[in-house]
């Protein structure tokens, strides 16, 4: 950790703390709102502040290289993160609608969405090293495999394309002219490769074209110029020779100090980047490389110093053992014997060692174990229910469990009665004016995290923060290493203790059973407690079997397998919804916005690792999709499974064939956890009518095996995630198809905004178009088309041709428009048709739409009841002044 972030996360610690207490003073106080405008208002504002303590905090674990801090860190940021979400579902749960917006609650806080955005996930599972090497392996090789098939294919056709000229040469009697002609042909099938580094030479031939023009274009202008101005005699005389070498003087100062300015930066930013400070994301490949090679550099560091910090741990345990091994052994065992003779002094009796998954020797050591005292008392109630239990049959027994089961089940019931009664009576006040009871602030289950976690932190680095050492800042401190290597050695010789003991106590109670007996006296039973078993932390595998790696090796030659385009959130375009809180407040629909969807997929991101998830994209065709999915398997590092009827061959499309592929996938899939499976074109296997190129037969067959067989084989406990995409909902059988993936996502239309921002993008990262281009106009009448056609038909628009026509003639509006519109593969989107669907249809819409009509006639009522409250106050003034007079 450089200077700035060591500093910087100190910040975010104070930040932290202050926020966390008003956070809790409004929990303790029980903050009311009389409106729920009021009470969302309220809860945005702490989560928009969360938010911008989760980026700082994250960022800085990022750039962390003390690796010591990094799990105290890890920590805080997770607490951070289950605080943010549970605000969220609380917000959901007040307004009733599926997105929220934050504008308001930046304000309170001096925030932008800079601040407030989430870049990252905050916790994610890494595959061992083995594995991945084994993934990498098979990846490269089904490539290699790819591209010698496809160089077969080549040669095959160039070969019977050959053979078929020399036969044709045998019969012919044309002249030899034409031969040549037909020999010319037999090349017009070029290779890919080829196809695409001559339509690169030709654009850097055409860039080079038009930069020519362009400077011979602007130096005629200025030569026409000067010689108007010449021939009217308003061309200025050239100035004197005082006054020429002055501005030179001039010129020279300002650039000589412009030049030293710039000198300073570019030493500032080589020391920033020395130290580990980020640098600005631009987005220029340059800027783009040197982030990318100081990320690298950083994540070096880090393994560097935890190789260093492991080995120096495993020198200082070395260390440790031999010098208290055989001391402390001795004392444990003397502090054990002195617990046995205690209990046999006060109870004449041997508590057992606890078992050595549940602490063993060491529960006793820390005094974790139930004393005499209370192990008389438990006794003396087990004996009491013993004995009761003695003339009771098995029926009875189990008839009485049943009883008891009945009895608390009845409990329940009673309870969830009185809960729902409280429901509808609190949904009735809400509904009359005079009774609304109000919003008070939620209690949450998360703050409580987030103060342990920092009080955890402050006890263990407060005094070594004070120092501000380098090893505080970088490295590891020798001396926390050697604390907790003697530490783990104490625990490993009290389990070394832990043997002998327990043979001791078989001993012991061997000897005091043998003394009960000569006393004709009954020893004490050990007391039969039914404990649960914990929960196995999941473990995922550390290699991949052979025949697993065919079968991966199969799929990602046949297609099912793809690779994924490193994508990250921001690579799903579209700004924030500004005014979405005013609108609810107005009690008028609203609709997210990109940046909208981005943070809900971040959401979705962070659940992706902690179990099975389906989810439905709907929205229109290139609206951005594949790109979500990408997203969720690179930042994740999920292998991404890939199922599409139309790649499939009419010819294999029966059922042994899908089920094979469906049963390679789920194999693979789970052995690779965490892993995305996307299913595209659900609105065609979900149709209400058969389109004209499919056929029923088979689209029931692809649902069966695709979606049915696949989503059933799946474990809840699996790290697998389905994303199923629709392009045209309405024509679907809506209820089937949510009834499989109950969860939507709503792709945004593309508004204004984003439209002026893929045209921004599209002019830096192409030169030669004109800066002056009115962008406005072109936004205004593109608004609707998707974004991903959007980009698809402007990077299409910029050919050699119309390179070199820039260049020359300069770019109007209307060519880009033209171009666009006239492209015919895609026409405006009807985004109403998916929004009449989606409140219709899905769970979220219909709550939705019911949440705004009843907003709106508690608005109308209210609105009576001041009217009627108004009209009893002119009444009651009219009576008082008539007694007056």
């Amino acid at each position: 950790m450089s200077e700035y972030y060591f500093y910087k996360w100190q910040q975010v610690l104070a930040e932290l703390e202050m926020h966390v207490k008003l956070d809790l003073e409004f929990q303790d106080q029980k903050i009311h709102d009389q409106t729920s405008c009021e009470a969302a208002y309220r809860l945005c504002s702490i989560s928009a502040k969360y938010m911008a303590l989760y980026n700082d905090s994250l960022d800085c674990l990022q750039q962390n290289l003390q690796v010591q801090k990094t799990e105290y860190m890890q920590v805080i940021v997770n607490a951070i993160t289950a605080r943010i979400l549970e605000l969220k579902h609380q917000l959901r749960k007040l307004e009733g609608y599926y997105h929220q917006y934050f504008a308001n609650g930046l304000v309170q806080h001096i925030l932008t969405f800079d601040n407030t955005y989430p870049r990252d996930l905050p916790g994610k599972i890494v595959r061992s090293v083995r594995m991945q090497a084994i993934i990498d392996d098979v990846m490269q090789r089904t490539r290699e495999k790819i591209e010698l098939f496809s160089c077969k294919v080549a040669e095959e056709e160039t070969n019977s394309l050959i053979k078929k000229i020399d036969l044709s040469c045998w019969d012919s009697d044309e002249e030899d002219d034409e031969l040549v002609k037909d020999e010319s042909d037999i090349d017009v099938k070029i290779s890919e490769e080829s196809l695409k580094r001559m339509e690169m030479i030709k654009l850097i031939q055409a860039h080079e074209r038009s930069r020519q023009v362009i400077r011979w274009k602007t130096k005629r202008q200025l030569k026409r110029e000067t010689w108007e101005k010449e021939l009217k005699g308003t061309l200025k005389p050239q100035a004197g020779v005082e006054t020429r070498e002055r501005a030179a003087k001039m010129i020279k100062t300002i650039f000589r100090r412009y030049f030293e300015i710039k000198r300073r930066h570019i030493y500032q930013d080589r020391v920033d980047e020395i130290l580990g400070i980020n640098l600005s994301f631009k987005p220029f490949s340059v800027e783009k490389q040197k982030y990318e090679k100081l990320k690298e550099q950083i994540n070096n560091k880090q393994i560097e110093y935890n190789k260093e910090c492991k080995s120096h741990y495993d020198e200082s345990e070395g260390k440790c053992s031999k010098k208290i091994k055989d001391k402390i052994q001795e004392d444990y065992r003397d502090f054990i014997r002195d617990w046995l003779r205690k209990w046999f002094e006060e109870v004449k009796f041997f508590y057992d060692i606890p078992k050595e998954e549940k602490g063993g020797t060491s529960l006793i050591i820390t005094e974790n174990v139930p004393t005499p005292s209370e192990w008389q008392e438990q006794y003396e109630a087990y004996l009491e229910e013993k004995k009761s239990n003695k003339n009771k049959s098995e029926l009875q027994k189990k008839w009485e469990k049943m009883e008891s089961k009945k009895e608390e089940l009845r409990l329940k019931k009673e309870e969830l009665k009185k809960l729902k009664q409280e429901q509808e009576l609190i949904k009735k006040m809400m509904n009359n004016p005079t009774m609304h009871p109000g919003f008070n602030y939620p209690a949450s289950k998360k703050t409580e995290n987030i103060v342990n976690a920092i009080v955890n932190y402050r006890r263990d680095w407060k005094d070594l923060d004070t120092q501000k050492t380098v090893n505080v800042k970088e490295g590891f401190v020798r001396e926390i290493n050697e604390n907790n290597a003697y530490m783990n050695t104490k625990m490993e010789i009290i389990k070394m203790a832990d043997d002998d003991m327990r043979e001791e106590l078989r001993i012991l109670k061997k000897a005091l059973q043998i003394d009960y007996n000569k006393n004709n006296e009954k020893m004490p039973e050990e007391m039969n407690i039914k404990e649960r078993v914990p929960k196995r932390k999941r473990r995922l595998k550390s290699t991949i079997s052979q025949s697993i790696q065919n079968k991966m090796e199969d799929l990602a030659f046949a297609g099912f397998i793809k690779e994924t385009t490193r994508m990250k959130l921001e690579d799903f375009y579209g700004d924030f919804n500004l005014v979405g809180e005013d609108l609810r407040c107005a009690l008028r629909p609203t609709q997210p916005l990109g940046g909208d969807v981005r943070f809900l997929w971040w959401e979705r991101c962070i659940e992706a690792v902690r179990g099975a998830r389906r989810i439905l994209l709907v929205g229109p065709p290139s609206g951005g999709k594949s790109t979500l999915v990408h997203v969720m398997a690179s930042i994740n590092g999920a292998i991404l499974f890939e199922l599409d009827p139309w790649n499939i061959p009419k010819e294999q499309l029966t059922s042994t064939y899908l089920n094979k592929i469906v049963q390679s996938v789920i194999t693979c899939s789970r052995a690779i956890q965490p892993s995305v499976i996307h299913i595209k074109c659900l609105h065609i296997l979900f149709c209400k009518k058969v389109p004209p190129e499919g056929n029923k037969n088979t689209l029931d067959i692809c649902v069966k095996y695709f979606v049915t067989n696949l989503l059933k084989k799946i474990r809840k406990n699996d790290l697998i995630t389905v994303i199923g995409s629709c392009q045209e909902p309405w024509l679907t059988k809506s209820a089937k198809l949510l009834k499989k993936f109950p969860e939507v996502i709503l792709l945004p239309n593309t508004t204004y905004s984003t439209v002026s921002l893929i045209l921004r993008n599209w002019i830096i990262n192409n030169r030669i178009v004109p800066r002056n281009l009115t962008l406005q106009c072109i936004a205004h009448l593109l608004q609707g088309y998707p974004f991903g056609y959007l980009k698809q038909s402007l990077d299409s628009f910029l050919t050699p041709d119309t390179i070199i026509r820039i260049a020359a003639r300069g770019l109007n509006a209307e060519d880009v428009i033209q171009h666009v519109t006239r492209d015919g593969t895609l026409d405006c989107v009807d985004y109403n048709k998916y929004l009449q669907w989606y409140y219709e249809n899905t769970t979220w819409g219909k709550r939705e739409a019911k949440r705004l009509t009843d907003d709106k006639e508690f608005k109308q009522l209210a609105e009576k009841f001041a009217e009627k409250e108004k009209s009893k106050r002119n009444r009651r003034d009219k009576a008082t002044d008539t007694s007056k007079h």
